[in-house]
C-alpha cells in the first residue's frame, strides 16, 4: 500500500539514517525517488523470522519492536525508532530474516524492493561502499553471518583498495585461512567482475613456493570471497616503514624470489597471468627470509586499451598510464620501482598531485640509483636502469637475464654454510614447478611449525633459478 509523503520529508528522513548519512545528495535523491511506503497496523509483523528477505525497510513513524528468539535462550527485544533500518543484511546475504519485527502502534515504513536495492549498489559507488562497510562489520561479529562456505570467520584482519580481509578457520582441515571479501563497488562493476570470473580458476591454480596459495573462490552474500593460505610474516612496506632501507644483499634475495614467482605466473595459461600490482605491500616475508607474492586480485592476461588503468600509481608502467597493451613487462617495471624504493626509502618519482606523478612516470627519466646507493654493483644497477625503461620494447624482459643480474652472491651450484648451519640437498628430477611446489610447501610448513630457522632455495639444472 502506497501512502503520499512529501519527497522533501523523505529525503530529510533518509539523510538522518545512520548507515546513509555519508551518502552524496544525488544518491539520497535517487533512493527517495525509488522508495515506496507501506502502513502496518498495531500488532502486525513488518517482517517475520524465517521469511525470505526481499525488502529493506526504513521506519518513518510509529513504534516497532525486534523480537529475537535464540534456541535455548530467552527471547530478546530491541526497540526501533524513526529512521531505523531493517532487512538490509537479508538482502545482501539472500538469507531469511533472523527475527520478527512487530509494529507496536500503527506504523508507516519506507521500503526498497530487492531489485531496487541492488540497482542502487550497482549505480552508486558510495552506496556500495556503505553496504561493504555495513556487511564487513556484521561479518566480524559473533552472529549468524560469520560463515562463508565451510569457513568460520574469526576476526577482521585488514582492508585494501579492493577487499576486506578476514581471519577464518577451516574445521575440516583444522587450519586457519585468510579470506578476502571483494567490495561491493567492484562486485557490481560488470567489466571487472567478468574478468575476475574468467581468471579466477587460473589464479586459484597457481602453485609456486613464492606465490600465496589460493584455495578457492566462493560466490556468496552478493559478492565474491577469495580463500587463501594464512601467511605468517610481515609485508615489505611495513618493514620498510619500521626499520628503513634494506641492504643490497636483502633486496637481491627478495627480488630474486619475486622474479621466480613472476616468471612462473607469466607462463601460466595460454598467454600468461600479469600481476599488475607489484609493490612492497603485496609481498610478505617470514622470519627466515622466504617471501610470498600476494594479492592477485586485479591479475589477468595481457590486456589492451579497453581496460581502465588499475594498480598503484607510483608503480605504474608508462604503457599502463597511456592505455596501451599491458603484459608482463609492466610487472618488471614495478619490480624496478620497488627495488629503488627498498634501497633508498624513496620512490623514483614523487609529486604533489596524481596528474603530475603520472606525467613523470611517462615522460621523466628516473634518477640514477648510484647517486643514492654508491655501493651498488653494476649488475644490480643495470637491472634497475633497464627495468625502468619507458619503452617496454627497450625494457629488460628476459627472466633468465633478470635473475642473472639479481642472483645472490652465493653460488647456486654449491652450498656455502656457516658454522651454525646444516644443509640438506633434495634433487627433484623430471618435475614441474607445480609438482615441486607441493613438496617444498609441505617441507616449509613442517619447518615453520617446529620453529626451525631455515631458508629454501630453488635451482633448476644449469639455470640461475
Amino acid at each position: 500500500m502506497n501512502i503520499d509523503i512529501d519527497i522533501d520529508e523523505i529525503k530529510l528522513i533518509l539523510s538522518g539514517v545512520r548507515i546513509l548519512q555519508d551518502l552524496e545528495v544525488d544518491t539520497i535523491e535517487d533512493i527517495a525517488n525509488l522508495v515506496q511506503t507501506a502502513k502496518f497496523s498495531e500488532g502486525q509483523n513488518i517482517v517475520s523470522h524465517g521469511q525470505q528477505g526481499d525488502r529493506l525497510y526504513i521506519i518513518f513513524n510509529g513504534r516497532v519492536e525486534v523480537r529475537i528468539a535464540t534456541p535455548g535462550q530467552t527471547q530478546r527485544t530491541i526497540m526501533l525508532k524513526k529512521g531505523s533500518v531493517v532487512g538490509e543484511i537479508s538482502l545482501l546475504t539472500n538469507k531469511p530474516y533472523s527475527a520478527d519485527i512487530v509494529a507496536l502502534t500503527d506504523t508507516t515504513a519506507l521500503y526498497l524492493e530487492s531489485k531496487q536495492f541492488m540497482q542502487m549498489i550497482e549505480l552508486h559507488k558510495s552506496f556500495a561502499e556503505t553496504m561493504t562497510n555495513l556487511m564487513s562489520d556484521r561479518m566480524a561479529e559473533n552472529g549468524d553471518i560469520n560463515q562463508i562456505g565451510k569457513y568460520k570467520l574469526l576476526d577482521r584482519l585488514g582492508e585494501g583498495n579492493m577487499a576486506i580481509v578476514f581471519n577464518a578457520y577451516d574445521s575440516e582441515l583444522e587450519r586457519e585461512v585468510a579470506i578476502k571479501m571483494l567490495k561491493y563497488e567492484l562486485a557490481y562493476e560488470s567489466d571487472f567482475l567478468q574478468r575476475f570470473e574468467q581468471e579466477a580458476k587460473i589464479i586459484a591454480s597457481l602453485n609456486h613456493p613464492h606465490i600465496v596459495n589460493v584455495i578457492e573462490v566462493i560466490n556468496e552474500f552478493s559478492t565474491r570471497f577469495i580463500v587463501m593460505e594464512k601467511l605468517h610474516g610481515d609485508n615489505l612496506w611495513d618493514i620498510l616503514n619500521d626499520r628503513g632501507a634494506f641492504t643490497l644483499t636483502e633486496v637481491r634475495d627478495i627480488l630474486f624470489q619475486v622474479s621466480s614467482a613472476l616468471q612462473y605466473a607469466h607462463g601460466q595459461g595460454d598467454i600468461g597471468i600479469v600481476h599488475r600490482d607489484i609493490k612492497p605491500a603485496n609481498i610478505v616475508i617470514d622470519r627466515y627470509g622466504n617471501i610470498k607474492l600476494t594479492d592477485f586480485g586485479i591479475s589477468g592476461p595481457p590486456q589492451d586499451t579497453s581496460i581502465n588503468i588499475e594498480g598503484t600509481p607510483s608503480y605504474l608502467a608508462p604503457e599502463v598510464i597511456n592505455g596501451e597493451l599491458v603484459d608482463g613487462r609492466a610487472d618488471i617495471y614495478a619490480l624496478g620501482v620497488m627495488a629503488f624504493q627498498m634501497l633508498t626509502e624513496s620512490l623514483p618519482f614523487t609529486a604533489s598531485t596524481l596528474a603530475k606523478l603520472l606525467t613523470m612516470q611517462v615522460q621523466q627519466q628516473p634518477p640514477d640509483i648510484r647517486n643514492f646507493c654508491p655501493d651498488i654493483d653494476d649488475d644490480f644497477a643495470d637491472f634497475i636502469n633497464q627495468s625502468l625503461e619507458k619503452d617496454p620494447e627497450q625494457r629488460i624482459a628476459d627472466w633468465e637475464q633478470i635473475k642473472k643480474l639479481l642472483k645472490p652472491a652465493v653460488k647456486h651450484n654449491s652450498i656455502s654454510l656457516q658454522a651454525n648451519e646444516m644443509g640438506v640437498v633434495i634433487r627433484l628430477r623430471d618435475t614441474s614447478y607445480q609438482q615441486s611446489a607441493k613438496i617444498i610447501n609441505a617441507i616449509q610448513k613442517m619447518l615453520v611449525d617446529d620453529e626451525v630457522n631455515h631458508t629454501i632455495e630453488m635451482q633448476r639444472g644449469d639455470q640461475d633459478s
